[in-house]
């Protein structure tokens, strides 16, 4: 019967689990959070101008906060994801390469597409059933 010693177990990982030449999943997605903070400040703006514009129409003037309670909200939870985007891109560090550090950049920008697509449709939604 063969059993685990027979193998050779226990045996030594090598010190590259992963091809290094290849981007890192973890580093794309560091990398995709600034994008998806972006998006996220894009909405946020769109959001609160439309706010603004259906206040003047229905109020004949702008209101007296100027919205800032949707520009507070939207911009801690833009904070937030900032940080969670800087703390994992200083937690994973560079890629060992310039031209691999680009090609992660290009995937984040990939990676974060459909999200911010989402998030932009959605505020397209709520306007629209707003007026």
């Amino acid at each position: 019967m063969l059993t685990v010693s027979d193998l050779g177990f226990p045996f030594e990982f090598p010190s590259h689990m992963v091809d290094p030449n290849k981007p890192s999943s973890v580093r794309v997605f560091g990398k995709s959070l600034h994008f998806l903070t972006a998006g996220w400040v894009a909405a946020i703006a769109w959001l609160w101008l439309a706010g603004l514009e259906q206040y003047v129409v229905r109020n004949g003037s702008a209101p007296a906060d100027f919205g800032m309670s949707t520009l507070i909200a939207g911009m801690v939870s833009a904070i937030g994801i900032e940080a969670a985007a800087i703390g994992c891109v200083r937690w994973t560090g560079r890629a060992p390469a310039r031209w691999l550090e680009r090609q992660e950049w290009h995937h984040a920008f990939w990676w974060s597409a459909v999200p911010n697509l989402l998030l932009l449709a959605t505020v397209y939604l709520m306007i629209g059933a707003a007026y």
